[in-house]
């Protein structure tokens, strides 16, 4: 599990070293690309996470119900307090004591809840993909604004791995 924790705070750290730069103008700016803005899309990821820590302490992982909170999408230093304290959660917290297997409860379609099992590492899996998607799509937004981002910001793991390979010489 604890590479799976490290994996989530090493790319929550990715995201806070983007954030650093941004100007709170910059950080609210809704992109004409997605219609939302980079204030928008670290909320949400923001939510999930916590959504995840509610739902190991009641019982059942919802990422659907979650709270919907305006001053993550409205305030840069707002957003970094609160993955400073997801990173405390991930890097401090001891999960020995959940079971291995969680309730995941989503809404489908019809809004019918669906509940299936999952496993906490699959679910912190789960979060590191879908924040990475996210980090993506932040990355569109801020490239289209001008701004520099280091190489891989958004990019998947395999993703970095396929380029690397394709980077190295062939062994003889």
């Amino acid at each position: 599990m604890t590479d799976a924790r490290q994996f989530n705070i090493s790319t929550l750290s990715e995201l806070e070293s983007v954030l650093l730069h941004l100007s709170e103008k910059q950080y609210k700016k809704t992109s004409s690309l997605l219609s939302s803005s980079v204030g928008t899309h670290v909320r949400h990821i923001i939510e999930f996470y916590h959504c995840f820590f509610k739902g190991l302490d009641y019982g059942a992982i919802d990422y659907d119900n979650r709270p919907r909170n305006p001053v993550l999408e409205e305030s840069v230093d707002q957003a970094l307090e609160y993955l400073k304290n997801v990173h405390l959660l991930l890097s401090g917290q001891d999960m020995s004591h959940y079971p291995e297997t969680v309730s995941v409860v989503a809404l489908t379609g019809s809004g019918s809840p669906v509940q299936t099992s999952s496993s906490i590492i699959r679910e912190l899996l789960f979060l590191q993909s879908h924040t990475t998607h996210h980090l993506a799509l932040i990355a569109l937004m801020l490239e289209q604004e001008g701004i520099k981002l280091p190489l891989d910001f958004g990019v998947a793991t395999s993703t970095r791995r396929h380029r690397q390979a394709a980077e190295e010489p062939a062994q003889e």
